[in-house]
């Protein structure tokens, strides 16, 4: 089996004064839902955030889960960046992404998309109105350091249609993780993580 690594990304905006990552939820970071699907398949973790600040309010959760925090001002660009920082922080033949920000995220689901990329170039869910997402995915490293090389200016979508091999899952496909694909919700808001409070107590 191929060497697989995590990469988190803890770059978004946060609210109620902590780092999104680090707000919490029924008593833990929610970050920490995230971390705890990991597959343990997986022999490195990494959480990507986008300045020193931040990656100083992930150092001891990261000590913790014995992951790396690593930034990067690219964190701030465009998906593509993101993806191809990740895929070239990564040390491992494939990576795995995971925001940290959906916490209702499953280890089938996750162990998955590890397994998967096994013997595809990527494995990328689409959502219910069929958008592509790149950062709850996974990817081998070697076809895409040549492809983003190869195409310095394409975006992910252009991008990732020039790799062969690529497996989409519909949205469909992945009800069998999750009949109401719960693993695609974020929380942005403090809304959020009362829906979210009340699903996991549902789930005990």
């Amino acid at each position: 089996m191929k060497e697989s690594s995590a990469v988190i990304f803890a770059n978004m905006r946060g609210f109620k004064g902590f780092e999104r990552g680090l707000i919490p939820i029924a008593g833990k970071p929610m970050i920490e839902y995230v971390l705890d699907v990991i597959p343990d398949e997986v022999s490195n973790i990494f959480i990507a955030v986008d300045d020193e600040k931040k990656a100083e309010a992930y150092k001891d959760l990261a000590e913790e889960y014995w992951a790396k925090v690593v930034f990067s001002n690219s964190l701030a660009g465009t998906v593509r960046n993101q993806v191809e920082f990740a895929i070239s922080t990564a040390d491992t033949e494939s990576v795995l992404l995971l925001p940290c920000d959906s916490p209702l995220m499953t280890r089938d689901f996750t162990t998955f998309l590890v397994e998967a990329s096994q013997k595809f170039s990527a494995v990328l869910p689409r959502n219910q109105a069929r958008e592509t997402i790149y950062i709850m995915a996974s990817y081998q490293r070697k076809p895409f350091l040549e492809a983003f090389t190869k195409n310095p200016n394409e975006d992910m979508n252009t991008l990732v249609r020039k790799v062969q091999k690529v497996l989409y899952l519909s949205s469909s496909s992945l009800k069998i993780f999750d009949e109401k694909l719960l693993m695609f919700y974020r929380v942005s808001n403090p809304s959020d993580i009362n829906r979210v409070e009340s699903i996991l107590r549902r789930r005990k």
